[in-house]
C-alpha cells in the first residue's frame, strides 16, 4: 500500500480501545510491526541499495527475523519520542492522549516471557503486513494466486485499486478507533510530558516539516528524472510518501532529542515525594 501507516489498521483486531492488547501481546509492537517490511523503503533515500531488500523484509523469512528486529527498533524510537510528541498537542488536549498512549509508565522489567511475548506481537504485525501486500502489489504470490488482480479496469489493474483504495478505508478505520479510544480515556493531567512554549511548538513544526518537505521533494525529484518518460501521476505517490517519511524521521528525531535534554518533563509533587521518601526516617 502506498500509505504505510494505514498498514495498523490490521492488527486493531488485537487491540482494545483502552490500549492494551488481547491477551498478552504488545500493542506498540502489534503496530510496529505491520510497518516494519516497508522501513527498508524508507531507508531507500538515503540507501538507494535498501530498495532490492525490500523482498527480503516482504517474505516470510524476514516476517521471522529482521522484520522483528526493525519493529523492535521502532519501538524503541516510539518510547523516546512518545511523550515529546503528546507535547505538541494544546495542554488542553493532552490528558487523553497522554492517558491512551501511557505517557510516563515505568518501563517493564525484561523477562524472558516477556521478550517472547514481544516476539510474537513484532511477527504478528509483520505477517499481518506481508499478506496484505501479497495481494496489492504487482509480483506477490497473491497474484499468483489470484490473477484476475492483474486484469485492468479503466486503464488500472484491480491491485492497483485494491492499493489505493484500502490505504483510504484503513486510514478511516484508524482515525475511527483513535476517536473511539480517546472518547472511553479519562482526561487527567498528563504524566511525563514536557511543557512547550507556543515558540518551541512552531519551532518543531519548521524543524518536522522542513525535513519532510525536503527529503519528498529530493526523492521526487530524483525518482522523475528516471522514469517521467514512462511514469503515471499517479505512480509518484508512494515516491513522495516514501521521501516524506525519511525526512520526518529525521525531523522527529532532532526534535525529539532536543525535547528530552532542553525541555525535560517537570516533576509532579507525589514524584518528587516519592523520590525522597526513603531517605527520610520511617515511624515504626
Amino acid at each position: 500500500m502506498p500509505f504505510t501507516l494505514s498498514h495498523a489498521a490490521a492488527v486493531l483486531p488485537a487491540m482494545r480501545t483502552d490500549g492494551t492488547g488481547r491477551g498478552r501481546l504488545v500493542p506498540a509492537l502489534l503496530v510496529a510491526g505491520s510497518f516494519a517490511p516497508d522501513m527498508t523503503y524508507y531507508a531507500a533515500s538515503v540507501l538507494p541499495e535498501a530498495m532490492e531488500f525490500g523482498d527480503f523484509t516482504h517474505s516470510f523469512t524476514g516476517v521471522f527475523t529482521v522484520d522483528v528486529l526493525v519493529a523492535w527498533a521502532l519501538v524503541g524510537a516510539w518510547l523516546v519520542l512518545r511523550e515529546p510528541l503528546v507535547a505538541l498537542l494544546p495542554r488542553a488536549r493532552q490528558g487523553r492522549v497522554g492517558a491512551l498512549l501511557r505517557c510516563g509508565a515505568p518501563r517493564a522489567r525484561v523477562r524472558p516471557s516477556l521478550a517472547l511475548w514481544w516476539y510474537v506481537s513484532a511477527v504478528v504485525g509483520s505477517l499481518t503486513h506481508v499478506v496484505w501486500d501479497a495481494f496489492t502489489h504487482l509480483d506477490r504470490w497473491g497474484m499468483r494466486v489470484f490473477p484476475v488482480l492483474g486484469q485492468e479496469i479503466a486503464g488500472s489493474p484491480l491491485y492497483w485499486y485494491l492499493q489505493y483504495g484500502g490505504s483510504a478505508v484503513a486510514a478511516v478505520v484508524i482515525a475511527a478507533f483513535v476517536v473511539v479510544a480517546l472518547r472511553r480515556q479519562r482526561d487527567t493531567e498528563p504524566v511525563g510530558v514536557p511543557v512547550l512554549s507556543v515558540r518551541d511548538r512552531w519551532l518543531a513544526a519548521a524543524v518536522i516539516g522542513g525535513c519532510a518537505t525536503v527529503a519528498a521533494v529530493r526523492r521526487a525529484t530524483r525518482w522523475w528524472d528516471h522514469w517521467s518518460a514512462d511514469a503515471k501521476p499517479w505512480e509518484l505517490i508512494p515516491t513522495v510518501c516514501f521521501g516524506a517519511g525519511a525526512g520526518l524521521a529525521v525531523g522527529l528525531a532532532l526534535y525529539g532529542v532536543a525535547v528530552r535534554v532542553w525541555r525535560p518533563a517537570p516533576v509532579r509533587p507525589s514524584q518528587a515525594a516519592a523520590r525522597t521518601e526513603p531517605s527520610r526516617p520511617t515511624p515504626r
